[in-house]
């Protein structure tokens, strides 16, 4: 989709996901007292339950409670009628909505007026006891998750941790879990918190809910809770609301019949229907294929995920590349590795004459890549490196022949030094106005393509061999220009000379 420049922001967006695993039914953890929350151990338990909402959506919540470092399954999954009364203590930061808006931003809510809830989770520990409860929601509203302490004191507090998405393929973190929004508490006072979230894919959504509640200056207040979580899992069944997986499998099938279902035709189609689904989140927030196909907006991670989610679908080898904070596609088309960056090709900029920027990043190979991101030159000259990329005949601009183009443009001025018969010489390249970033990768498409031409001069070819150089003084001030250097060969005889036993002819 169209939006603005953005470059500067993937350095900070990307994270590593984790592997594929089914989520579980609702948990509960507690650990004895830590130094500081941010010591918080990691740990896991699991039981499952079940249970069906009539809109198509499944809400599982059970939990474990524990004392004193001992997790005992309760099996539970209760209604909670109890209302909430009283004001909630106030922590400097404003209550967060981590529902889905169009630029990302979690935004503030007011406590949930609700007093009936279907489901519920529940985690225990020293007396205090934490309480998750939701109702389910339909296709376009946000689900809000109302969470409460009993027996707690003023200190009780809760965060609700970044969701993952699982739909039978990978598991994913919906967003970037290194935003603030993510990471902080929120006073539960005796009114309690709401957190909301907007489920939009059916699959299954597991979310984590930790709690503390801790004061080292009051000890007669002190609960000594520094870890403890719940865990709340929605399952989406709804077909208003389809799986990243059936989008990504109805895309590939239109993409059959759109196209005459070679390789690279298919990876132009999936490349250029990515483009479509999202815009980039300059907030940085989203950085999934489940928030990139359901709620179109992402960072990098996203467009990364779905172009291999939808090349995966369609039998189309492919790897992931990371480089500068920015990860990217290495696709394998007819057998051989080029490097897609769909990030930076999704732009509706049109600054650089005939130059089409929303391909730019089509077919690269590691070196042209590494002129974006500069990382990439370390990772490609590893041993163990996997995706070489050393051809550009598969390049969007090679392929739709716009760079024969481009290259017939320089023609006649290379011609005058093969008539001189020069073995070495350079020619300014035409398109000095632009950043390097742009000219680098330009002319190292064309060079390729000058490589490609046949060359002659007096009737005899010549070996050409053309270089992009492009040099960088100041940020300001650049030269583009091409190195060549060429290799004569002598015109054959029109005949051969017989000569008795000598036989005289020249070599071609």
């Amino acid at each position: 989709m169209k939006r603005p420049l953005y470059y500067l922001f993937c350095v900070i967006a990307c994270t590593s996901m984790v592997g594929a695993t089914m989520p579980m039914a609702a948990i509960a953890e507690a650990i004895q007292p830590q130094e500081t929350a941010g010591q918080q151990a990691q740990a896991d338990a699991t039981s499952s339950g079940a249970g069906k909402a009539e809109d198509g959506t499944n809400a599982n919540a059970t939990a474990d409670t524990a004392e004193d470092s001992t997790a005992t399954s309760t099996g539970t999954s209760a209604v909670n009628t109890e209302s909430a009364d009283g004001t909630p203590t106030a922590t400097g930061t404003p209550t967060p909505s981590l529902r889905a808006q169009t630029n990302g931003t979690p935004e503030a809510i007011s406590t949930a007026a609700e007093t009936g809830y279907a489901h519920s989770a529940t985690a225990t520990q020293n007396g205090v006891t934490f309480t998750v409860s939701w109702n389910d929601a339909p296709a376009g509203t946000a689900t809000t998750f109302h969470v409460t302490q009993t027996n707690g004191s003023s200190q009780a507090k809760a965060r609700m941790d970044v969701p993952t998405y699982w739909d039978g393929g990978s598991q994913e973190s919906v967003c970037d879990p290194s935003r603030a929004a993510w990471a902080s508490y929120y006073s539960l006072g005796t009114a309690g918190h709401d957190f909301t979230f907007d489920f939009t894919a059916s699959g299954t959504y597991r979310i984590y809910f930790y709690f503390m509640d801790n004061d080292r200056n009051d000890p007669q207040n002190d609960k000594g809770i520094y870890y403890l979580r719940t865990t709340a899992e929605v399952t989406v069944n709804d077909a208003a609301r389809p799986s990243v997986t059936q989008i990504v499998n109805d895309a590939v099938d239109l993409c059959r019949q759109q196209t005459n279902g070679s390789e690279y035709d298919m990876a132009l189609w999936l490349h250029d229907w990515t483009l479509d689904q999202l815009e980039y989140d300059h907030s940085l927030n989203w950085c999934s294929a489940e928030s990139g196909l359901t709620r179109h907006q992402g960072t990098c991670e996203s467009y990364q995920r779905i172009y291999s989610k939808l090349l995966d679908a369609a039998g189309i080898a492919n790897g992931r590349i990371t480089g500068n904070g920015h990860t990217w596609n290495a696709v394998k088309i007819d057998g051989k590795w080029c490097q897609m960056d769909l990030t930076w090709d999704d732009t509706s900029d049109n600054w650089y004459g005939d130059l089409d920027q929303r391909h730019l990043y089509f077919g690269l190979t590691d070196e042209l890549m590494a002129i974006a991101h500069s990382d990439h030159t370390a990772n490609y000259q590893k041993a163990d490196y996997a995706y070489r990329s050393t051809d550009l005949s598969n390049n969007y601009f090679v392929r739709n022949g716009k760079v024969d183009e481009w290259a017939k443009k320089y023609a006649d001025r290379i011609q005058r030094h093969l008539d001189a018969k020069e073995e070495s010489f350079s020619i300014d390249a035409d398109n000095q106005s632009f950043p390097p970033s742009i000219s680098g990768i330009q002319n190292g498409i064309v060079a390729y393509a000058m490589n490609q031409r046949e060359w002659k001069t007096d009737g005899a070819k010549v070996n050409l061999t053309a270089t992009s150089n492009v040099t960088k003084e100041s940020n300001s001030k650049w030269n583009a220009k091409y190195d060549l250097k060429a290799e004569y060969k002598t015109a054959a005889l029109g005949s051969v000379i017989d000569d008795g036993p000598y036989r005289l002819a020249t070599a071609l």
